[in-house]
Order: structure tokens, then sequence, then C-alpha cells
């Protein structure tokens, strides 16, 4: 079994501290990680060429839009989780779980069959390069378990995470991380003996990586007896056409939320191609330097949402809106110390990426001056959000709100610019926190109105 954390008291400011930092260190570092990992793959098979760089680029892609659609059912659990939390209801915990368990297989079930059996059908529809087809097909085909396999450990991070237990979810990842990198070393061109396997070297070392982290989480978690070490009886309530209903009603706004979100953003930097190659060239060094950034921000928005869910959940919603204003407090002090730090930084920054050429450097330069100014509004957006509303539920809101700024101003705005106006590619960069800038004000007003603390447990 597992003791439910206590709502946490405003006046020990040592023992919220504390708090804070275990809940939002571990995700932060974890999130850092994957954003690493992700580019290991593509770097790591650079040796055999551009194509199949590109390949296993696609395949990125393809597994990071599904991974969206898993967080989005994750983080519906962990929100559901950490309410009952708060209000002692672990019971409710257990078959929130069971239901996220099986919703999630049924979800993930089909496109690890499409993956697994007609990769080589369907990804000629989204790349007409043959020789890239066949080679991402190839890592598809191999890596299609692999789609089970994440939304099972997905799902049970965000559990653990909503009950304050992050550092196990980190340690699992950095030995899967190991896995992979170690393995992409030995199959990929056959070093220490191994068969050189090539692109495929790549999909067997990822598929062996989410093996053994699944397998950590989950022996983890039987191994202490956890209270989510779920018997065959308590899953059997993951088939509960009532709870299964209401888990959907509450989640599928925030997946359709997260689907939207990942199809705008893939767009923005597919738009970008076309402004240039020296446009190109700066995002991609600005992409990783922008994961990095915000890996610090998720840790501690997901420990606002963790830690005010469970007030709501305990019907105490003075200190839940005490939390919401701390959040902002820190968010701010961090934006200031960070984004100072990076645009005195720059020039480190340019020597690093050295090989570009001068008027590469000098756009890189400027476009990260851009970011360092108006990235906080962004920041906070996103703490809120996440932090704050979802932590009452409020993703009806959130889906309206993200949908009509993104799709409605700011991708038509970004794309019209880009097309039509022959501007620096430092304003069109700029033009991308347009749709925050949009949705600052009525996102504070929701705030303002308390219509988001809402007990999802009653």
């Amino acid at each position: 079994m597992v003791a439910t954390p206590e709502p946490i008291s405003m006046n020990d400011k040592r023992a919220f501290s504390r708090s804070v930092l275990l809940l939002s260190l571990p995700v932060a570092a974890q999130m850092l990680l994957q954003s690493l990992l992700g580019m290991a793959d593509v770097i790591m098979v650079g040796g055999l060429g551009a194509t199949a760089i590109a390949a296993v680029g696609l395949a990125a892609k393809i597994h990071f839009l599904l991974l969206v659609l898993m967080s989005g059912l994750a983080t519906g659990c962990s929100i559901l989780i950490a309410q009952y939390t708060g209000a002692k209801d672990f019971a409710s915990c257990q078959r929130t779980l069971a239901v996220t368990l099986l919703v999630g297989t049924v979800v993930m079930l089909p496109f690890t069959l499409a993956f697994g059996f007609a990769s080589n059908i369907w990804v000629s529809w989204v790349n007409p390069d043959p020789d890239v087809v066949k080679l991402a097909a190839q890592f598809l085909i191999i890596t299609a378990p692999v789609l089970l396999l994440t939304q099972w450990i997905v799902i049970y991070e965000a559990s653990l995470r909503a009950l304050g237990s992050t550092t196990m979810p980190l340690v699992a990842g950095v030995f899967a991380a190991a896995l992979n990198i170690v393995g992409n070393y030995a199959l990929i061109e056959g070093n220490w003996g191994f068969p050189a396997l090539g692109v495929a070297g790549a999909a067997w070392a990822t598929l062996s990586a989410r093996i053994l982290q699944l397998l950590i989480v989950v022996g983890w978690v039987y191994a202490r007896k956890h209270g989510f070490a779920l018997s065959l009886a308590q899953l059997r309530m993951g088939l509960d056409k009532t709870q299964i209903n209401r888990y959907l009603a509450f989640s599928m706004p925030l997946v359709a939320n997260y689907a939207i979100w990942a199809v705008g953003n893939s767009t923005y930097h597919l738009t970008t191609g076309y402004a240039g190659t020296n446009a190109l060239a700066v995002m991609g060094v600005i992409v990783p330097i922008e994961s990095a950034f915000f890996a610090l921000f998720v840790g501690f928005a997901n420990a606002s949402a963790v830690l005010i869910g469970r007030e709501l959940g305990a019907g105490n919603n003075d200190t839940a809106w005490h939390l919401h204003k701390f959040f902002d407090r820190l968010t701010v002090i961090l934006l200031i110390i960070f984004c100072s730090s990076l645009w005195f930084a720059r020039p480190l920054v340019l020597t690093i990426f050295d090989q570009l050429d001068e008027n590469s450097t000098d756009l890189l330069l400027n476009t990260l001056g851009v970011f360092c100014l108006l990235v906080w509004v962004k920041v906070i957006n996103m703490m809120r959000i996440i932090g704050v509303l979802r932590a009452g539920g409020d993703n009806r809101f959130t889906l309206i709100t993200d949908t009509i700024v993104m799709w409605v101003f700011g991708l038509p705005i970004y794309i019209a610019t880009v097309f039509l106006a022959k501007i620096s590619f430092v304003y069109i960069y700029a033009l991308m926190f347009l749709e925050d800038g949009l949705k600052f004000i009525p996102v504070i007003r929701r705030i303002g109105s308390k219509k988001w603390m809402r007990n999802l447990t009653r």
C-alpha cells in the first residue's frame, strides 16, 4: 500500500519548498533527458548518410505526435489522481489508473498494428522519397511495440508523480537512455562485435530501452507492493462503463488540446522551411535551446498542478489560490534570472555553433535576443494553463482558447508573413509569440474568476 500525501501547509515554508523541488526537478530533468535522447538516434545514424537521417527523423516526428496523444490521456489520469489524493480516496486513484490503462491500450492498439503491418504502405503518403520511406518503414515496423510500452510507461509515471513519486521515473528514464545510446553504438555500425544493422539497429536499441524502462517502473511498483500494484480484480475495475465514460468526458478535451498544439507546432516549423536556408539553420539551433529552457518550467507546472489539485480535492480552495500566487512569483523570478543569463551568454552559444556562416550567425544572435525578450509570455501562460487551470479540470476553456488563438490568429498570420512579407526572419520569429500574447489576458481573467476551482472528486 502507499501513504496518501497530506495536503501541504503554506505556513511550513521549508516543507513546502522541499515538496516543490522534489516534484519539479526530477520531472524537469527527465524532460531534458528525453529532449536530448530524441536527438540521439538522429545524430548517431548520421554516419549512414542524409537518407538515414531523414528516415529516422521522420519516424521520430511520427512517434512524437503519438506521444502527445499518450500524454493527453496520462495528464487526465494524473489530475484526477491528484484530486482524489487530496480527498483521501485512494481506491478512486486505483480505479482511475485501471481505467486509463485500459483506454490507453485500446487507443494505441490500432496504431501499433498499423506500424507493425502496414508501414510500407502509409509512410509513402507523408514522404515521396522511396529510399526514405523504405528506411522509415523499417524503423517503424521494429518499434511498433514501443507505442504500447510507452503508453503504459507514461500512464504509470504520471500516476506516480500525482502522488509525489518523481525520482523513480527519472531513474528508469536514465537507465533507458543509457541502454538506447549504448545499443545505438553497438548495432548501427556494428561495434563490439555486434552486427552492423544500420537504421534497424537504432530501432532495436529504442525497443530494448523502452522494454527496460517499463520493467523498471512496473517492477518497482510491484516489488514495493505499492498501492498502484493493481491486482487482476482491481484492473477489472477499468471495465466499468460509467467510469470509462466519466474519464473520457474529462480527458478528451485534454487529448484534443494536446493534438491541436502538436499539429500547430509542427506547422510553424514546417512553414519556417520556406523562410530560407538561414532561417531553417537558425531554427535547428533554437529548438533544442527552447526544449532545454522549457524543461524546468514544465517541471514546475507539473508540481503546481499536483499540489493545487490535491488542495482542490481536499476542498482547500484558499490554499490552492495561495499556491497559484506562489508559483506565479517563482516563475517571474526564474524568468528574470534565466533570460538575463541567456542574453549575456549569446556570444558563447555562437561559438558552440561556429559551423554556421556569417549571415546565419548574425541571424542567430538576434533571434536569441528576441527569444530572451518574449519567452516570458509563453512561459507564464504555460504555467497558468498546465499548473493552475488544468489542476481544476478547466479543460474546455483551455481547448477553446488555444484552438482559436493558434488556428484563427497565430498560424494564419505567421504563414502569410513567411510567404508574402519580405522581412528579416527575426521579425517572423517574433510572430511565434503572437498567440501567447493574445491569450495572456483571457487566461488571467479566467484564473481571476476562480471558475477553475472545481472539486472533481464529488
